[in-house]
């Protein structure tokens, strides 16, 4: 991942936080995000009733992180500068939920690296679980790969920065 790439993922996040303001949610806005709710998991139950709705689980986290952050990020203020930070700071949240994500993503693909994930049940592994498939190990070990080297892409593009500004 190079810097373009990471400052992309970033400016994507800084639009959807300003477009998020509670100020400037009007109650159309919240009409119209509960039908369109309402017509995503209709639709969807109707097809197979299976899979992760993004926006659910983002609401699920964003009631989740505040009391994470509450638990593992200390309290900061700098009276100088009039700033402070906790629980409720956006910052906090994002942190938190960033945490999860990377943990829950280095986690799942070690796991089904481990396992040998694989749905394809004409393998000789057949129908058992775990399938210890070596076709799926290979994959699922250079996703993983792949998703550690990005976290450790963007700590370097994090330290480069550090080091310019100083």
């Amino acid at each position: 991942m190079n810097e373009d790439t990471i400052l992309h993922f970033y400016r994507i996040l800084e639009n959807s936080l300003l477009e998020s303001d509670i100020s400037k949610i009007k109650e159309g806005d919240i009409d119209a995000w509960s039908q369109s709710f309402k017509k995503v998991v209709a639709e969807s139950k109707e097809r197979s009733g299976k899979g992760v709705f993004v926006p659910f689980l983002m609401w699920k986290l964003g009631e989740i992180s505040p009391v994470e952050a509450s638990k593992y990020l200390d309290r900061r203020k700098d009276d100088e500068c009039r700033v402070s930070y906790d629980h409720n700071n956006v910052e906090y949240v994002v942190w938190v939920m960033a945490l999860m994500f990377m943990s829950w993503s280095i986690t799942n693909l070690k796991r089904k690296t481990q396992n040998g994930h694989c749905q394809n049940i004409e393998h000789p592994h057949g129908d058992t679980n775990p399938r210890y498939c070596h076709e799926g190990t290979k994959f699922h070990q250079e996703l993983y790969n792949e998703c550690v080297k990005t976290f450790r892409d963007l700590l370097i593009h994090s330290n480069s920065l550090k080091e310019e500004k100083l």
